[in-house]
């Protein structure tokens, strides 16, 4: 599978599939797996779209670095920006990503909101505020710079709620209706996106691309071609 090399040396492997003058469809996945994720996906998003998806940095087949604190939300969107810029595929891209990829598509959103047709967040949700008496979260080191690197990433990305009132992208919001981990940030999104649509899918947990993807496909494709119509958005729909 092809791969691209950052300016700081990461190693970026990636798969493309669909019309290469396609409007770019970039996912990234989830903590802990890799692009292999998308694999329900990929037949229908790509058949009208550039379907990218990438293994972020100490996942799948891209680097690892051993330095954990090189793992930082900010660190691995720009490995995104490297490799949509090494395809050719920055401008008018749509970014989407499920749980730690949709933290990875926000943060890369708020940092290059003018290139962002569209905005794509699974199964994730901003940081927000710690909770009162909250006790510092995460989990015993692994000895895997990957797994370690990504729960730093995690644990230490800023809280982007204040950015979302200043995000006028049409943003497509997708969560399974019994997900506890993530139903407490939705409010977050939905009073901070002006142009959102929230679709929870019912009987789903988290991880809902993989439980239901007929309908987080079906989900996807209608979105993109509201966005292409130029819809107003606002719904909160139950499907």
């Amino acid at each position: 599978m092809p791969h691209i090399e950052t300016p700081e040396g990461i190693r970026i492997r990636y798969d493309e599939r669909g019309p290469s003058d396609g409007r770019p469809l970039v996912l990234a996945h989830g903590f802990g797996v890799s692009l292999e994720m998308w694999m329900p996906q990929m037949a229908a998003l790509s058949a009208e779209h550039r379907l990218i998806t990438w293994d972020a940095r100490g996942h799948g087949g891209s680097s690892a670095p051993d330095d954990v604190e090189s793992y930082t939300m900010p660190a691995l969107a720009s490995d995104l920006r490297a490799l949509l810029e090494a395809l050719d595929a920055v401008d008018g891209a749509v970014i989407g990503g499920m749980s730690f990829g949709g933290q990875i598509a926000l943060q890369y959103t708020v940092d290059h909101a003018e290139d962002v047709r569209a905005l794509i967040l699974s199964d994730s949700t901003t940081k927000g505020p710690p909770g009162p008496g909250a006790a510092p979260s995460g989990r015993p080191a692994t000895g895997d710079p990957g797994a370690d690197g990504g729960m730093h990433a995690m644990q230490t990305r800023p809280d982007l709620t204040s950015s979302l009132p200043g995000l006028d992208i049409p943003t497509l919001v997708i969560v399974g209706e019994h997900d506890e981990m993530i139903l407490p940030g939705i409010d977050r999104l939905a009073d901070g996106l002006r142009r959102r649509r929230i679709v929870r899918l019912a009987g789903c947990f988290h991880g809902t691309s993989g439980q239901r993807p007929a309908a987080w496909n079906e989900a996807v494709l209608e979105f993109l071609e509201d966005v292409d119509e130029e819809a107003d958005f606002g719904e909160d729909l139950t499907v």
